[in-house]
Formats: C-alpha cells, sequence, structure tokens
C-alpha cells in the first residue's frame, strides 16, 4: 500500500470513529436530558472501548513512517478541529450532568428532613402516653 493510500485510509477510519463518538455524545446527552442513567452507564461503555480505538489508530497513525509528515501535520490540524467541537459537547454533556447531580442532591437533602420529620412525629404517637380521650375508648 502506498504512503498515500495508507494516510488516506488511516484519515478515513479515523475520521469515522469521530463521528461515531459524536453520535454517541449527542446520545449521551438525550439520556442525561431523560435521566436515563442505566443507558447512560452503557453509553460511557461504548465510547470507553471506541476511545481505545480512537487512540490506538491515532497512534499508529502517527508513528507510520509510511505517511509523508506534511501530510500528518493536515491531517492532525483537522482531527483537532473535530476534537475542539467534541470536546465542547462533552463540556456541555459534563455541565448537564452536573447540575442533575446537584438537583439529586437537593431532593435527597429534602426527603432526608422529611424522613426526620416524619420519626419526629412517629414518636409522639409511640410513646404510650395516654390521652384523655383513651380513657372513653
Amino acid at each position: 500500500m502506498d504512503s498515500f493510500r495508507e494516510a488516506d485510509e488511516s484519515c478515513r477510519e479515523l475520521h469515522t470513529l469521530l463521528a461515531q463518538w459524536k453520535k454517541l455524545t449527542l446520545t449521551e446527552n438525550e439520556l442525561i436530558q431523560s435521566n436515563d442513567w442505566n443507558a447512560l452507564e452503557q453509553l460511557q461503555s461504548k465510547k470507553s472501548l471506541l476511545q481505545q480505538s480512537i487512540e490506538k489508530l491515532e497512534e499508529e497513525f502517527s508513528q507510520s513512517a509510511l505517511i509523508p509528515e506534511e501530510r500528518k501535520v493536515q491531517e492532525r490540524k483537522r482531527l483537532k478541529q473535530l476534537a475542539t467541537e467534541l470536546l465542547l459537547l462533552e463540556k456541555k454533556n459534563e455541565a448537564i450532568l452536573s447540575e442533575r447531580i446537584a438537583e439529586a442532591d437537593r431532593e435527597l437533602k429534602n426527603s432526608n428532613k422529611t424522613i426526620q420529620s416524619l420519626r419526629h412525629v412517629q414518636k409522639a404517637y409511640g410513646t404510650g402516653k395516654s390521652f384523655f380521650w383513651q380513657a372513653y375508648s
């Protein structure tokens, strides 16, 4: 395989993997918005595997002696643009997720306060005190 064909194939494959990453990141956003945490966890696993593939392919591309250095520089610029776009999407998801975590934390604190109040009320009923109207029962 000549160096240009290898470069084209490697670049196409990298672009394909990065496009898959973008699709998964957009799906991730939808899952966060809909609070679908189980599906989000599964998607994170897919992204982890995809990340390994991307890193491996990028390493092969960078280390290839058959690809001219000027071609590598051009492709790195394109890949950097894609990576910047993906980073923005990831940061957006992270911000939304942080907001959801804070929201869940507030709800948990409110639930804990409610439970504590209910326990105090329950103690009032369970103290064994006799109220004057119990004499009439």
